[in-house]
């Protein structure tokens, strides 16, 4: 009995190895589709205290450091009660819920989404006032992660100058100089214009001489108490502080080579200033000018 037992169980069992060996092998399980994966990061500027409350610029960036394309993006600003967005935002934004959304298209993977900067203007406050701006990143696609989808900034109100140089007087146009082919005298002028709600103390001003353009031996002038040191490259004036709301030019005489007609050149500036501002990125200009041909005096066929 026991023979013929395990004489059936080892046919049962060969059976059974042969049935499994005729089935079709099981599918692969299938990869895990790719997802993209946005990663937020905010910076702002002290919140600039002003007559109609305080202003703060904020800079967003989003990554996508996932794997898959983002087809749709919006941002979320969270701001204290009573805020406003100030001008034209970079992405096009609902100027009553704060929300942003991304308007250059699909951000692929290992891409950046274009900044989105934006100017607010938040409730009334003292000096000193800290207040937390936070923005959150949003997308209708399925994520990695979303816990790095939120940054939060913290901004304090302060009384800030912002300095921003103008190529040229406060008119607001400042078209090319024309010089003449053959060369002649220039006379690069910058104005300081402090925009902000505090003094800019210490200012300070170097203007870059390009090549081909030397000193005149007239000595720089100017709407304030400027002290320039023309002996090196870049030049160098100093004068002292710069009120809110007020501006400050100086013109420094140069004499400029000769020069293909329509060829042209610029001498640059720059202001800085030893208080914190709001912002500095407004404090470069380039006065350009331009050699043009002089139209030649009409002979007299009669001489």
């Amino acid at each position: 009995m026991t023979s013929d037992r395990v004489l059936r169980t080892g046919l049962t069992l060969l059976t059974l190895t042969a049935s499994a060996a005729l089935l079709p092998a099981a599918p692969a399980a299938a990869a895990p589709a790719p997802r993209p994966d946005l990663r937020l990061e905010l910076t702002t500027t002290d919140a600039m205290i002003m007559a109609d409350g305080a202003r703060v610029r904020l800079d967003v960036t989003v990554d996508n450091i996932g794997a898959a394309t983002v087809e749709d993006l919006t941002v979320a600003v969270k701001a204290p009660a009573g805020s406003r967005i100030a001008g034209d935002p970079s992405w096009a934004c609902d100027y009553t819920t704060f929300v942003c959304t991304h308007i250059y298209g699909p951000v692929a993977p290992g891409a950046s989404a274009e900044p989105l900067r934006m100017y607010l203007v938040l409730p009334t406050g003292a000096a000193g006032t800290v207040t937390d701006l936070t923005a959150t990143a949003s997308t209708s696609a399925r994520e990695v992660t979303r816990t790095n989808n939120t940054d939060t900034a913290t901004s304090t109100y302060a009384y800030l100058p912002d300095l921003g140089l103008l190529p040229g007087l406060d008119t607001g146009v400042w078209p090319e100089v024309e010089v003449p082919t053959t060369g002649g005298a220039i006379s690069p002028t910058f104005t300081v214009r402090n925009s902000g709600s505090g003094p800019a103390e210490d200012l300070r001003l170097t203007v870059e001489r390009p090549a081909g353009v030397t000193l005149d031996a007239a000595p720089p002038t100017g709407t304030t108490d400027w002290q320039c040191d023309l002996t090196g490259n870049p030049l160098v004036c100093t004068a002292g502080s710069l009120d809110a709301g007020a501006t400050a030019s100086v013109t420094i005489p140069m004499v400029a080579a000769g020069g293909a007609a329509d060829e042209a050149f610029t001498v640059h500036g720059t202001v800085t200033t030893s208080s914190a501002q709001w912002r500095d990125d407004q404090a470069d200009a380039d006065v350009w000018f331009r050699y043009v041909q002089q139209a030649q005096e009409p002979t007299d066929p009669t001489v």
